[in-house]
């Protein structure tokens, strides 16, 4: 039995330090995004679905769209980085990869 509470807590505080590191956007964030590829609206769309998914993962009944939400995410930033060849960075948002995964599964659907 997967403990599905505490696992969510955990994730969603995660999401929260990161989505507020993305909204704020010092230097090295920007940079990053930019050296990605991506355009400047782009962190703050990241950062907003990051709490979007925090918030939702706080919420029982909305635990399981909130463990999607933030695998959607998360596909996206390993995607970015594995694009950008960037193998010794990919550790940190595969373990919360696979940790939304075992939120989404463990969560009852539809919850109750």
């Amino acid at each position: 039995m997967v403990p599905v509470t505490p696992l969510a807590w955990l994730l969603a505080a995660v999401l929260l330090l990161a989505g507020a590191l993305n909204l704020r956007g010092p230097a090295f964030v920007r940079e990053e995004f930019a050296r990605l590829g991506f355009p400047a609206w782009a962190r703050h769309a990241v950062g907003g679905l990051e709490w979007l998914a925090a918030i939702l993962l706080l919420l029982p009944s909305w635990r399981g769209a909130g463990a999607v939400l933030a695998a959607l995410v998360l596909l996206g930033v390993v995607a970015s980085l594995a694009r950008d060849a960037a193998w010794m960075r990919l550790e940190y948002p595969v373990v919360l990869l696979v940790l939304a995964a075992l939120v989404g599964w463990a969560t009852p659907w539809p919850a109750p």
